[in-house]
């Protein structure tokens, strides 16, 4: 079963971290390969550190089972994505959003460097890009979890067996 963890682990920190981050950039219109790929990179390794340093699915199982919650049932899914999602998607959308407002910032000032007007350019605020891309992310990671942890557990389990 602990390798099934790790394996699960793995799984739905790289498709968390695909997804994610490909959103992230198609929603802020300025997609570009190489930003996706470090934002990818970034987040992935993001994503199985937290996986492998907090015990996620022990919090989920622990608080359905407080709420009452039998296991395999679709209430119980509900909260432990729930519990998921809301570990892992704040962290990799900070990262995310970090990036970008800094890459942003930085093409800001160059462009400042290179003669442009400061009034000319937009003016990036941190907070609202961060809680958009949140809002966003936390539904998208929801869902993910939602649909593909279970998809994965039964390849796995499969396998195993």
């Amino acid at each position: 079963m602990r390798k099934i963890g790790l394996i699960m682990n793995i799984l739905m920190g790289v498709s968390l971290s695909f997804a994610l981050s490909l959103c992230g950039l198609v929603f802020s219109g300025h997609f570009a390969i190489k930003a996706w790929l470090l934002s990818f990179a970034l987040s992935t390794v993001l994503s199985l550190l937290i996986g492998f340093c907090l015990p996620v699915h022990k919090i989920g199982c622990t608080l359905c089972e407080k709420l009452g919650l039998k296991e395999r049932t679709l209430p119980f899914h509900c909260v432990d994505s729930l519990i998921s999602d809301l570990f892992y998607t704040p962290l990799i959308t900070l990262l995310m959003v970090a990036l970008s407002f800094f890459g942003a910032h930085r093409s800001i000032e160059q462009a400042i460097a290179n003669g442009a007007s400061a009034e000319s350019l937009p003016q990036i605020q941190f907070l609202p890009m961060f809680l958009h891309s949140l809002l966003v992310s936390l539904v998208l990671g929801y869902l993910l979890i939602f649909i593909l942890q279970p998809l994965y557990l039964k390849i796995l389990l499969a396998k195993t067996h």
